[in-house]
């Protein structure tokens, strides 16, 4: 049996990251961690972006907040 751990860093209002573990609900049948990134996060794009001003032109969100960073792990556990 596979087992898939996806942890998002996410900024939040006062600029800090906050760890986030997507629930094993929303990882089920997923069988790899690039579909599980690709199926959890969304692109925004930035609607304060103009060319030149120093802001991202988008962005990925998970539950619309920035996300940060992404960790996801694929481990089988033997004998299931």
């Amino acid at each position: 049996m596979k087992v898939l751990v996806l942890i998002f860093g996410v900024i939040t209002n006062d600029g800090q990251i906050d760890l986030i573990k997507v629930p094993k609900f929303e990882l089920k049948n997923i069988n790899s961690c690039e579909k599980v990134i690709d199926s959890n996060r969304k692109w925004q794009e930035n609607p304060n972006y103009v060319e030149g001003n120093g802001e991202v032109w988008g962005y990925y969100t998970y539950k619309d907040r920035p996300i940060m960073l992404q960790y996801c792990s694929e481990r089988v556990i033997d004998g299931e």
